[in-house]
């Protein structure tokens, strides 16, 4: 079937096996059986990106999405086939013809191990690889109180710092940052370099750059341990320190510029959309929240992804018409000039993850 005959296409769950654990509280959004905690706590969402699992790896495409057609294609194939179709008339030239993002929802049962990310600079010199990872996170519920690290409130200088790696100063590790409580509904960017670790009972949706690179400075989570190689992208200690950011950073610092503040776009008596990631991030990702009691509409022409939230209502482009309940996740053609939100039965709440914008030509 052409999938120019079609308008949203929802897409199936994509778990993805990750060395902490979690899950549960995922599958439930997502209306699966309840399950318990595993070691498959993400479902990465309209990914053209590979997993780095190595010896814990379940498949050889795992973390790449498929659609919902007769051939149970790969998603990464239909975009390069009928890109004007996927990304839209004025889209449809966007380097190398995947999105240049990778959105997962993510459920932690158990503190993340503590992490930092390479930049672009970094992946280029020292991976091959053409991206780095600054990611973004909306934080969708919580287990119970929760709580994020976001950089060092007390940094380490940077031999003490490998020391503790070395040596596994897990305790140690955690003197150098400080709590900072989250709630649904708040939006953190996490820069490439930051130290980091989610805490336990988050359920989240991140936005990255389109990549799985991670430098995982505990060996051990959830009863598993990862060799080296795994914990240092293949890298020795030495090279991986140069990613981490050593300044230090209150938590009003934190709050103050890497929290993002909604911006409003549109309210009418029945519904509000709001841009929840500055425009200083808007090269790496792009979050809309739109939320209310009524219909709404908003424009169409570019690839995006829609995650239903709360509520159920009918998504509707071109006279089509579908029933769409909390918990899916839909891709949105660009080829569609605009959608609509109707007939919704109760409060509701979307989120519209969007491409990254595309930086104008060197040569413009």
């Amino acid at each position: 079937m052409s999938r120019e005959l079609l308008g949203a296409v929802e897409l199936g769950p994509n778990p993805v096996w990750r060395s902490y654990c979690g899950g549960r509280v995922l599958r439930a959004f997502r209306g699966q059986s309840a399950t318990a905690d595993d070691h498959f706590p993400e479902d990465w969402l309209a990914s053209t990106v590979l997993a780095r699992n190595g010896k814990n790896s379940q498949r050889a495409s795992e973390g790449l999405s498929r659609i919902s057609d007769a051939d149970n294609s790969l998603l990464v194939e239909a975009l390069k086939q009928q890109p004007r179709f996927w990304f839209g008339p004025n889209q449809a030239s966007r380097l190398e013809l995947v999105p240049g993002v990778l959105w997962k929802l993510l459920d932690s049962s158990v503190r993340l191990q503590f992490q930092a990310h390479p930049n672009a600079e970094f992946a280029r010199r020292h991976l091959n690889s053409p991206a780095g990872k600054t990611e973004c996170w909306y934080i969708l519920g919580t287990r119970t109180e929760a709580h994020v690290y976001i950089a060092f409130q007390q940094p380490p200088p940077r031999e003490a710092w490998a020391r503790m790696i070395r040596e596994q100063c897990v305790d140690k590790m955690l003197a150098c940052f400080e709590k900072i409580p989250v709630q649904p509904g708040d939006c953190y960017v996490i820069p490439a370099g930051t130290p980091h670790a989610i805490g336990a009972g988050v359920f989240m949706m991140e936005l990255m750059e389109p990549t799985d690179w991670v430098v995982r400075c505990e060996t051990t989570n959830a009863g598993l341990t990862l060799p080296p190689e795994a914990c240092f992208m293949g890298l020795d200690l030495e090279t991986c320190l140069g990613i981490f950011d050593f300044r230090a950073h209150s938590v009003e610092e934190i709050r103050r510029t890497f929290q993002q503040s909604p911006r409003e776009l549109v309210r009418t008596t029945g519904y509000c959309e709001e841009e929840l990631i500055g425009s200083a991030y808007h090269r790496y990702f792009r979050l809309h929240r739109l939320r209310g009691h009524g219909d709404a509409t908003w424009p169409g022409g570019e690839l995006m992804l829609l995650i239903a939230v709360k509520g159920q209502a009918e998504l509707s482009c071109d006279g089509q018409r579908q029933p769409v309940r909390s918990g899916q996740t839909l891709l949105l053609p660009g080829a569609v000039s605009s959608w609509a939100w109707e007939k919704s039965a109760s409060d509701w709440e979307i989120l519209l993850a969007k491409l990254p914008v595309i930086p104008p030509s060197s040569d413009s």
